[in-house]
């Protein structure tokens, strides 16, 4: 399962041949450099890895570890911020030279594709808000300030416990989420964009991952 890792710049509109409104999240995805192989002699399986990002001297200085950045010493190439793995058949990794890049050429108009990203955040969140529960009636006689609170969660006697998984009040956002079926609308190479139909997780400026879609 081969994929790209870019950064989410924001939303916009195209209009169709046909006049119509498309909403699309525009991904650029600056050429990812093929930092390794994962094969099936050494490590069981096989993928390739992409590194995304390629950092400055004062933010290697700054930023990583000594061992994170002996991964490129070792390999003679320029330190990057992020390093991921995609799955591919054994024949395809020698699509996919150690050192060459790949660009947004990997996809085309009208694929489909599924994109992963980090939620935004929200903070500590209410049930209502977080498991969207409908809350108690605001007419109810003589109860106060409990209209949006979630109620008993005991269990009495047996099993005597919460069961773990309950919905409760908690942190709401900043979960790893994944779009499907998503389809490329556009491919801006000279610019290294994708623009994609719809909505994608996270805040502007947050990284993604597009692969082609499973379903």
């Amino acid at each position: 399962m081969k994929g790209l890792i870019g950064k989410k710049i924001g939303m916009t509109t195209v209009f169709a041949e046909d006049g119509a409104s498309i909403p699309v999240t525009v991904v650029e995805v600056t050429p990812n450099l093929v930092f390794g192989h994962r094969t099936l002699e050494r490590d069981g399986y096989t993928a390739v890895q992409l590194a995304h990002g390629e950092m400055d001297e004062k933010s290697v200085s700054q930023r990583e570890t000594k061992p994170y950045l002996g991964q490129f010493k070792k390999k003679g190439q320029k330190a990057h911020k992020l390093i991921k793995e995609f799955r591919v058949g054994e024949k395809e990794l020698n699509d996919f030279a150690v050192g060459s890049q790949v660009t947004v050429a990997l996809f085309k108009k009208g694929d489909k594709v599924d994109v992963t990203g980090t939620s935004r955040g929200f903070g500590f969140a209410g049930v209502v808000k977080r498991h969207h529960m409908k809350g108690q009636a605001r007419n109810a006689a003589s109860a106060h300030e409990v209209h949006r609170h979630m109620g008993a969660v005991g269990m009495r006697k047996t099993p005597g416990r919460v069961f773990k998984g309950k919905r409760m009040p908690g942190h709401m956002g900043v979960e790893k989420k994944t779009v499907q079926k998503l389809t490329v609308i556009e491919v801006v190479a000279e610019s290294n964009l994708l623009l994609i139909s719809g909505s994608v997780p996270g805040y502007d400026k947050s990284i993604v991952v597009v692969r082609p879609a499973v379903k």
